[in-house]
């Protein structure tokens, strides 16, 4: 990892971190709620200039405190509250400050109507109520309601006790953030996230450049990714002004050009704005494909619009079309509010890859869809998706006219050969080209069948397919195989089929 300072972005505060708890130093427990509080504080300007990790042991405890509190504008702690002897956050507090231990009545009445038993152990009551005299109790407000949070956070003087369980201590964060940071007094700096599908060495020099000239103004950190299969690099841009790092970003779109591009982890959400994004990007640099792109989604639509969700079924068998297929039907149906299943059918393949079932698992948590798994050939597997749900009418299929199949559709939307269960046939990317298909899906950054990426172009069985020839490349006696969207000639795609 490299990383190019232009300068330090003075934020309005300074914050410290200490992990309290022996079994984070013992390795029983994962400690997640340090990087979660490093990541929010960050978002709003917040430094944190350390994090001390340490056991339940008061001295200790109250050492750490006295020593940090005074060095930064926020001391967090989490860890040490609970019921248990080995809980001894507010001990530690106490003593850090020559403080006396209290019982605190909206406390144990807070740990009472939380509680689920009927009559609360007073023992459980005592421990988690006695705190030191000097306390503040920070309740904060939920997030959604805007009420009064169910149960308040302990402050003495600017140190913050969270819980160190990590969902409490996120609530808990959510409840007083607000509070802690208000927004009239803390802006969040900038903060913007560019990717490359190029190694930082290649355009290096140019970043250099980019960093001298808003010296003192912004900071650029460069990470090189070797294991993404969308970018190489990664680039956060950084300042205290909004302008000046929205001018850097500017200035790096333009350097890396043609290699930008735009990640997304998580393309299966907010999915109608995505897709808007990606169609307008797409009109400025390829407008015939964005007709392919209205042209599918003018089909799914129409469907949508003439048959309910409980009428239609996607049949997906985790191969790169019917993913287009699954992502773009998500897209349609989030149009009248995200989170309705979708229905799907798998017709199971005895010899299938093991990556393939994996990612129609994957894909269909994603998703949110429910595959049905049917037995094959596909004319029995439609035959018993129609005697299990006799009300499906339309059968989405990722279809292409250059499929053995597929050559025989004149149209997107046909009904079923007398000889088949009555279904209407529906392909959308039916008139897609090879090239097409991998635009989309590297384009919103579908998540795909990893086997893509190892040369197969063409997935059906084991014994029936292999990587495609046209994307091998050996050297100094070591075979690989280029990924599938690299094949530049499309009529090649099923060069991975044998018999095909």
């Amino acid at each position: 990892m490299s990383a190019h300072t232009i300068g330090g972005i003075k934020p309005r505060s300074t914050a410290a971190i200490i992990v309290i708890g022996d079994e984070i130093l013992k390795g029983s427990t994962l400690d997640t709620n340090s990087h979660f509080l490093c990541k929010r504080l960050h978002k709003l300007g917040v430094v944190v200039r350390k994090i001390h990790v340490i056991g339940d042991e008061v001295n200790s405890i109250s050492n750490e405190i006295k020593e940090l509190h005074t060095k930064v504008d926020f001391l967090f702690t989490t860890g040490g509250i609970g019921p248990t002897h080995d809980d001894k956050t507010f001990l530690g507090l106490a003593k850090a400050f020559e403080d006396e231990l209290v019982f605190n009545e909206e406390i144990a009445s807070a740990v009472s109507s939380l509680s689920k038993k009927t009559e609360p152990n007073k023992g459980f009551i005592q421990k988690l109520s006695t705190i030191p005299r000097s306390a503040t109790l920070r309740w904060g407000r939920e997030k959604g309601t805007g009420e009064r949070g169910k149960y308040p956070i302990v402050q003495v003087k600017n140190i913050v006790a969270f819980p160190g369980v990590p969902r409490f201590c996120e609530l808990a964060f959510d409840n007083i953030e607000e509070e802690l940071f208000p927004s009239t007094e803390f802006r969040p700096i900038f903060r913007e996230t560019i990717y490359a599908n190029k190694s930082e060495f290649e355009f290096s020099d140019e970043l250099t450049k980019t960093a001298d000239n808003f010296e003192g103004r912004v900071e650029i950190g460069s990470y090189p990714d070797f294991n993404n299969n969308y970018y190489k690099t990664k680039l956060i841009v950084e300042s205290e002004n909004e302008e000046d790092g929205a001018k850097a970003v500017e200035e790096l779109k333009k350097i890396i050009a043609e290699n930008l591009v735009y990640y997304d982890a998580k393309p299966w959400l907010n999915t109608v704005q995505k897709w808007n994004a990606f169609r307008e990007r797409k009109l400025v640099s390829n407008p015939n494909f964005v007709k392919s792109l209205d042209g599918a989604m003018a089909c799914i639509d129409g469907i949508l619009d003439e048959y309910s969700l409980n009428q239609i079924a996607l049949s997906f068998n985790g191969g790169k079309d019917c993913t287009v297929l699954l992502h773009m039907l998500r897209v349609a149906i989030d149009k009248y509010g995200p989170g309705q299943k979708i229905a799907g059918f798998h017709i199971v393949c005895d010899d299938q890859f093991p990556e393939l079932t994996q990612f129609i698992i994957d894909a269909a948590k994603m998703y949110n869809i429910v595959v049905m798994e049917l037995p094959g050939p596909l004319i029995i597997g439609v035959s018993s998706l129609k005697e299990q749900r006799p009300q499906i009418v339309p059968v989405l299929m990722g279809s292409r006219a250059s499929d053995p199949n597929g050559k025989y559709m004149k149209s997107k939307v046909e009904w079923t050969d007398s000889d088949w269960p009555r279904v209407l046939r529906v392909c959308p990317i039916l008139p897609w080209s090879y090239q097409d298909v991998w635009m989309m899906l590297r384009g919103l950054c579908v998540h795909y069948c990893q086997l893509y990426d190892q040369g197969y172009t063409s997935l059906g069985g084991r014994e029936t397919t292999v990587p495609n020839e046209m994307l091998r490349i050996e050297s100094s006696g070591n075979i690989r195989y280029c990924p599938a969207y690299t094949l530049n000639d499309g009529n090649e795609e099923r060069k991975g089929r044998k018999n095909k």
